[in-house]
Formats: C-alpha cells, sequence, structure tokens
C-alpha cells in the first residue's frame, strides 16, 4: 500500500493498481506544483472529509471527466450536484457506514473542524500579507458562501493488516470512539499558531505507529501559510522515538506497511 501527496489535503492511497482519493483540490497557489484535472479524474474513486472549498472546489470537475464516485456527506452532496458534479456519481454517506472499494475496506467515523485561535487569525488578518493578496482574498470569502462546512468525516481505510486514519481537518469528537494503533495517521498541519503543542494530544490519544503530515503548504494565501513541520517532527521524535513523522514531497508514492 503506497499513499501520495498531491498538495493541500489531497491524498492518494493505491495498492495493486487500484487507487482512491482524497479531496483532491487543484485551483492552487500557482506558485505551488500542480496536477492536472484530467490526472486527478483517473485515480479512482473520491472521498470527501468535509465541504470546504479547498476540499470540494474542484472535484464537480474531476468527476465530471471520469467516472469515478464520490462519497460525501448529504450536505456536501446536494453542493456537489448543485455546482455540476453528476448526481449518478455522487453517494451520500454517514459516520458509521463500511465501504468496500477494490482491496480497501473504508469505515466511516464522525470528525469535527478544527477551531482556529485568535493568535492565527489576527496574524492572517493583520499582515501585509493580506495587502498583497486582497484580491485572492475577496475571492475566497465569496467562495466559502458556495462550499459549507457539512458534517466532518474522518475514513479508516484498511487493507489486510495495514491500516490508515485519514484526518481532513485536526480535531475529533467526544463522543466517537476512534481506532488506535493505526498504521498511519493522516494529520492535517494548518490552522493553528500552536500546531506542535496542538497536535501532541491526538498522536497521544491515537497512538499511530506513523504520522503523515499533509495540508501544510501556502495553497491559498493570504488565508494559508507554509508551515515549518521540523519543530513538531523533532518534537514527536523525542517524546515517542517509536514513530515516524512523514513530511512528503509532491507527488511522491511513500510505502506503509
Amino acid at each position: 500500500m503506497e499513499i501520495s501527496w498531491y498538495g493541500t489535503a489531497a491524498l492518494c492511497m493505491s495498492h495493486a493498481g487500484h487507487k482512491i482519493l482524497f479531496d483532491p483540490f487543484v485551483s492552487r497557489n500557482p506558485h505551488s506544483p500542480r496536477i492536472s484535472v484530467p490526472e486527478l479524474a483517473q485515480m479512482g474513486d473520491i472521498f470527501i472529509t468535509h465541504g470546504h472549498f479547498d476540499h470540494t472546489l474542484d472535484v464537480p470537475e474531476v468527476a465530471a471527466l471520469g467516472k469515478s464516485k464520490v462519497y460525501c456527506s448529504a450536505e456536501t452532496a446536494r453542493q456537489l450536484i448543485k455546482r455540476g458534479a453528476p448526481a449518478q456519481q455522487v453517494v451520500a454517506i454517514s459516520p458509521g457506514d463500511i465501504i468496500n472499494n477494490g482491496p480497501f475496506t473504508i469505515r466511516v467515523l464522525k470528525g469535527q473542524h478544527i477551531k482556529f485561535d485568535l493568535k492565527l487569525i489576527f496574524q492572517t488578518l493583520f499582515n501585509r500579507r493580506l495587502v498583497n493578496h486582497f484580491r485572492e482574498f475577496v475571492n475566497i470569502i465569496r467562495t466559502l458562501r458556495n462550499c459549507p462546512q457539512g458534517q466532518v468525516l474522518i475514513y479508516e481505510i484498511s487493507w489486510e493488516n495495514t491500516r490508515v486514519l485519514h484526518l481532513g481537518s485536526l480535531s475529533l469528537c467526544a463522543d466517537e470512539e476512534y481506532p488506535r494503533g493505526a498504521s498511519v495517521l493522516c494529520v492535517p498541519f494548518q490552522g493553528r499558531s500552536d500546531l506542535p503543542t496542538f497536535t501532541l494530544p491526538f498522536i497521544e490519544k491515537l497512538k499511530p505507529h506513523s504520522i503523515f503530515l499533509h495540508h501544510f503548504d501556502d495553497t491559498f494565501p493570504p488565508i494559508s501559510s507554509q508551515v515549518d513541520c521540523a519543530a513538531f517532527a523533532a518534537l514527536v521524535r523525542r517524546l515517542y522515538p517509536e514513530m515516524t513523522v512523514i513530511i512528503p514531497e509532491f507527488g511522491v508514492s511513500y510505502p506503509i506497511t
């Protein structure tokens, strides 16, 4: 089994030629690495963690170009169809559902969106980057109206003895039971000014063997930023020397065992 990262929260998981895709997003910072919609459309079925624009904006185009099914919450399904996704390809799912997709068994869990802290909000709004990217900022605000969050979903992807727990936003629900000891925990590393220490309780609770970071790139300035992952990786190495932290490069496949 392999995992590849294609910017923002877009991940592709593959085994023996079968691929599934999570949160494909190509409307990115023009200075960021890019992958084309036709390439994404050939990757396989799509699973959405929540409805925000950086997780769903390009999904209707990707779905329309290929034949992939799109699995997402009911509210996100309505929005995707409204925005042009073929209705026959969109499948509404809920926490508790189990989906068999090729060699993978995918269990749907209830998730929660990260809460931005005040320091990050002030750093974002009172920053020269806002002036430099004001047009992009206005476009993002307009886009948000058409991309409501909906139910946040977390996915447990299993193949034989390998389990991946994939989060699209860094938070957990108090009333959901999450599996511990996954082979890999996919961690979206954006949305707080204190990410290294904020993330640690989730690592302690879930006890994964490895951590695969994503969403750390400056995809949609001035709202996003390029997050330095090195401090977190060093902290994990010190506190949990048995864990591996993967800071992926764009488009590179990482084997998972």
